[in-house]
């Protein structure tokens, strides 16, 4: 576990969140998840399984890999097809959400396909990064569009679809967008950026961040400064057993990094500051002991293709030479020049509280577009704000999608 806590640590502001895994370019025996399988639901159907996809589309000899999908159809009339992308890259979900107002609104009345990223999850996971040595430019974000064509040509029939990403899975929708404005219906990009910046302006926008906690609870920076010094102090009975190879101080850090993703966890982070300020353990020693379940890890999580990638076209190197020392840059992510080219309806989703990616770098894609889109910036709410704030979530992307409210199960509120 310590190691996973120091890898956390190392990655503030970065995951945009472990089973064994088997080598992506190995004749391996598909996971029993990738047998096709059809479920019915209330309001729809959801059929899921893998699909024989080219690592590379222009190279036959570099051979398939299974690409696992979930696509659901309402059990009434669809009235727009959409592509959902996770974030990461390479930190997928077992299932795209069945429950909840958002998911069961947009299942009951949409197509969806949701995948999982290539050597990810259940799509040919890669979980040792020496498998990756030599097949860089197989684990690309442009090589995911690839991937997300080949299924909507598959599956979709090569309808125009609505494009939804958070975080990451922004990057994935723009990108989409662009190399494919033909069957680009319509954007919404939730708690995303337009390029890779956010990597070096993390201490920025960390320090930022801490400034508004500070703001919203008065003598949070003296507190935590003072746990900080009492943690590093404090004797072994009071922090309890630990993981070897990690300080007390950066396990503090690696869950500071997990709490800042909702605004439930920024009050524990306040409340934990205080705590230790008093010399009062137990909320530092619970947490520790329960491991990091602020992300909910599904076991599915790529970290071997979340650096690569962000070493490769986020310029993680600039955060940490170190990881990325062996790893040669590849094409920068940077769409601000092409945003101009999308021409389509764009709807902007924001945390207002987010230290991930805040609204800042989505107002970089508002300036950049050609037409203004909607947007909405969520007041209570941090990076995860399709599970912290779901009634407005659903509303704003119902609207934007033009389903009317009384058509759905439940009448979301704001």
């Amino acid at each position: 576990m310590g190691n996973d806590l120091l890898f956390r640590f190392r990655h503030w502001l970065l995951v945009l969140a472990l089973v064994s895994g088997r080598t992506p370019l190995q004749a391996a025996e598909r996971p029993d998840e990738c047998r096709r399988d059809t479920e019915e639901f209330p309001l729809w159907t959801e059929e899921s399984g893998c699909i024989d996809t080219p690592w590379d589309a222009l190279d036959p000899s570099a051979g398939k890999f299974p690409l696992y999908y979930e696509l659901s159809r309402p059990t009434g009339p669809s009235m727009a097809d959409l592509i959902v992308f996770h974030g990461g890259p390479g930190y997928p979900r077992r299932h795209l959400q069945r429950g909840g107002l958002l998911w069961e609104s947009l299942r009951a009345h949409c197509t969806i396909l949701y995948f999982h990223q290539r050597g990810s999850g259940l799509s040919a996971r890669v979980a040792d990064p020496a498998e990756l040595e030599g097949k860089e430019d197989r684990f690309t974000l442009d090589r995911i569009v690839e991937d997300t064509w080949f299924l909507h040509q598959e599956l979709l029939d090569g309808r125009p679809v609505v494009l939804l990403g958070k975080s990451a899975g922004g990057f994935l929708a723009m990108k989409f967008a662009l190399a494919h404005p033909e069957a680009t219906r319509a954007l919404v990009l939730a708690a995303t950026s337009p390029h890779h910046g956010y990597i070096s302006a993390r201490n920025e926008v960390k320090t930022g961040f801490f400034l508004s906690l500070e703001e919203r609870w008065p003598g949070f920076l003296r507190a935590l400064g003072r746990a900080r010094v009492l943690l590093a102090r404090a004797d072994a009975k009071d922090v309890g057993p630990l993981a070897p190879g990690i300080s007390r101080n950066d396990l503090l850090e690696s869950m500071l990094f997990d709490l800042a993703y909702t605004l439930d966890g920024q009050f524990e982070m306040v409340a934990m500051a205080r705590d230790l300020a008093e010399r009062r353990f137990g909320l530092f020693t619970a947490r520790a002991a329960a491991g990091k379940e602020t992300l909910r890890p599904t076991g599915l999580e790529s970290d071997a293709v979340l650096n690569l990638i962000t070493c490769r076209e986020l310029r993680f190197g600039l955060a940490n030479p170190l990881l990325c020392r062996n790893v040669m840059e590849g094409e920068l992510y940077d769409l601000r020049p092409r945003l101009k080219e999308l021409t389509v309806p764009v709807l902007v989703l924001s945390g207002r509280y987010d230290p991930i990616l805040p609204p800042s770098f989505q107002e970089e894609i508002l300036r950049n577009l050609p037409t203004p889109p909607e947007w909405h910036v969520f007041e209570l709410s941090s990076h995860m704000l399709f599970e912290e704030q779901p009634k407005a979530s659903a509303a704003y992307i119902l609207d934007f999608l033009g389903i009317p409210r009384q058509q759905l199960p439940q009448s979301p509120g704001l």
